[in-house]
């Protein structure tokens, strides 16, 4: 997949990761729009400009953030941006 190079996050022992949020409770239709923040092992397979190539956990479908990293951690409870 083609990610943005802010979507990065350093992972463990100099490995890469990205996070992509999931739907927090699918069985829960009082709060549908609160998502977990997951983390995804990924590997760096070319960089180009401000995007890069990778491979790894991600899968189709997965919604990816994409900028702001460095203010979510696996487990916190998020709401989609418009």
């Amino acid at each position: 997949y083609w990610l943005p190079s802010a979507a990065l996050t350093r992972g463990a022992r100099g490995l890469w990761a990205s996070f992509v949020v999931v739907q927090a409770d699918p069985n829960d239709s009082t709060q549908p729009e609160l998502f977990r923040v997951e983390r995804r092992d990924i590997e760096v397979l070319h960089t180009e400009s401000n995007r890069v190539l990778v491979r790894g956990t991600l899968k189709a479908g997965d919604r990816v953030v994409t900028s702001g990293t460095h203010r979510v951690v696996p487990g916190q409870l998020v709401r989609l941006s418009k």
